[in-house]
């Protein structure tokens, strides 16, 4: 172990700066909402809770960081932009998706564009993700809680081809007089 120094090249330390932030901005967030109590829980409970837990959290990654040496492995030494891009536009890109295309299409487009950012790719573990998150999706979201996502492409895009087209010709319709 070694002595008390500031290694913000330390992996450890960025995650727990991370963490630390996001739970202080659960926290301030959900500052005006009511907490309620554990038996009868508010709006503002769990986000509350779950903000100071990632506040703790990252105190204790963050804090670990300064009496630890990093192997080479743990030190940062260039930020990766390509998967920091890619990761918050998969999600992105899902939530544009899943009412045109349904889930299907959505959880494979979402899937393909956030192991583009990862280097040693593995086809098998894309494809067991795939099916996972699938599962999860149609039997905890879609029957369990009854969220009303589309599974196939058919409902959605057709309704969607529908209206853009009604969309296009409105305007010939208009200069024809009818």
């Amino acid at each position: 172990m070694g002595s008390f120094k500031f290694r913000s090249n330390h992996q450890d330390f960025w995650a727990g700066l991370m963490f630390l932030g996001l739970g202080a901005l659960a926290v301030y967030l959900s500052r005006d909402y009511p907490l309620g109590r554990a038996m009868r829980m508010g709006p503002g409970y769990f986000p509350t809770y779950l903000g100071w837990l990632m506040i703790t959290v990252g105190a204790i990654v963050g804090g670990r960081s300064f009496f630890k040496d990093p192997t080479e492995e743990e030190v940062t030494t260039k930020w990766a932009v390509v998967p920091l891009a890619l990761m918050p536009a998969s999600v992105a890109i899902f939530a544009l998706l899943i009412d045109t295309v349904g889930l299907v299409i959505a959880v494979a487009v979402m899937l393909l564009l956030a192991n583009a950012s990862v280097k040693n790719f593995r086809p098998v573990e894309l494809i067991v993700n795939y099916i996972v998150l699938l599962c999860i999706a149609i039997f905890v979201f879609q029957r369990g809680l009854g969220v009303p996502f589309h599974t196939f492409w058919e409902e959605s895009l057709g309704k969607a081809i529908t209206e853009l087209g009604a969309l296009l010709w409105t305007p010939f319709r208009l200069m024809m007089g009818s």
